[in-house]
């Protein structure tokens, strides 16, 4: 696949990717056009082709289809309202272009979602885990493991905050300052490992909710972990790991880099790199399935959001899932 074309077809990724010919209505055999100019959005329902192509063979390419609708074309109007393809097109009266940039810009509107609210939770709550005389065997492990003096420097950083147990809380704020964000997470203080049990891991939105502190209707938005770090250091390079103790592990042993967390294998998303539109950023995945789940999805989002990367091949070698923090 060319992959300069505009429209091309979708890359697989599993069943959810394939749909039901419109032809021989067979289920998941039918691949569709995506544009990748406007954000990889399919061009309509039945633009694409079966992969049948001995029993059903339909192909319903997108220049078929700007030609069946003409008025759907990017460039049917320039931008001063003009007419470019009148001669191609079946209207032969300015009021009818009129009515179908109207009729465009309509279905524009229709399928577009309206944006998701962002829900934020208030400073108080932050400053509380700050200033609790608390310290999480997170902390303490970095502390006997790099040191009190970079521990310090990377835990005001991030803004590490503590629960009276000890958990530490990992606060996501985003690009803008605001507070996404807080997860609670069990470490072992001597291994530095995370504790695996029921109750190991928790949210601080979902606290506050059964404490009526928060309204029963608020959603989590989540960033990147060190989002906010960003705005900060505008000129470096971004490295980009999967887990928040990764991220002030990479932080204390390469400073000259700005590190931020995708919170999960999963958090690998055009949505959540947006901030790092026109930054360079080189991929940390973990080693094994993070590594080719990363090497995977990159190229499509690289393209959507507009930054450049490397995807790094450190942890290759080293055993299945075991990320920069696990390397003494």
């Amino acid at each position: 696949m060319n992959n300069s074309y505009r429209y091309q077809l979708e890359r697989y990724r599993g069943r959810g990717t394939r749909y039901t010919c419109p032809q021989c209505g067979r289920k998941y055999t039918f691949t569709r056009y995506i544009d990748t100019e406007n954000n990889n959005q399919y061009i309509s329902d039945n633009v694409g082709k079966c992969n049948r192509l001995d029993k059903c063979g339909y192909h319903y390419t997108p220049k078929q289809y700007f030609t069946d609708n003409p008025w759907k074309r990017d460039d049917f109007l320039v931008a001063d309202g003009s007419l470019r393809h009148f001669t191609d097109s079946p209207c032969k009266r300015k009021e009818d272009f009129s009515f179908f940039l109207s009729y465009r810009e309509n279905e524009k509107k229709k399928n577009t979602p309206p944006p998701r609210p962002i829900c934020t939770l208030p400073e108080w709550v932050v400053e509380r885990s700050l200033t609790n005389g608390a310290v999480s065997d997170h902390v303490q492990w970095l502390m006997n493991t790099y040191g009190e003096e970079e521990t310090e420097r990377v835990a005001k950083m991030y803004g590490i905050g503590a629960s009276m147990q000890g958990f530490v809380i990992f606060w996501q704020r985003d690009i803008e300052g605001r507070v996404r964000a807080g997860k609670i997470m069990d470490y072992d203080v001597v291994t530095g490992k995370r504790r695996k049990y029921a109750g190991a891991i928790g949210w601080i939105h979902a606290i506050m909710r059964r404490e009526g502190e928060l309204p029963e209707d608020w959603e989590l938005t989540q960033c990147l972990y060190g989002e906010h770090l960003l705005k900060e250091y505008p000129d470096k390079i971004v490295a980009v790991v999967e887990a928040y103790k990764t991220a002030h592990v990479g932080a204390i042993l390469m400073p000259d880099m700005v590190w931020v967390a995708t919170d999960s294998l999963q958090g690998l998303t055009a949505e959540r790199l947006a901030p790092l539109r026109g930054r360079f950023v080189v991929f940390f995945p973990d080693e094994g399935k993070g590594f080719q789940l990363w090497q995977e999805r990159l190229p499509q989002i690289a393209q959507e959001v507009g930054f450049k990367y490397q995807l790094s091949t450190f942890m290759e070698g080293k055993g299945d899932g075991v990320d920069i923090a696990d390397i003494p």
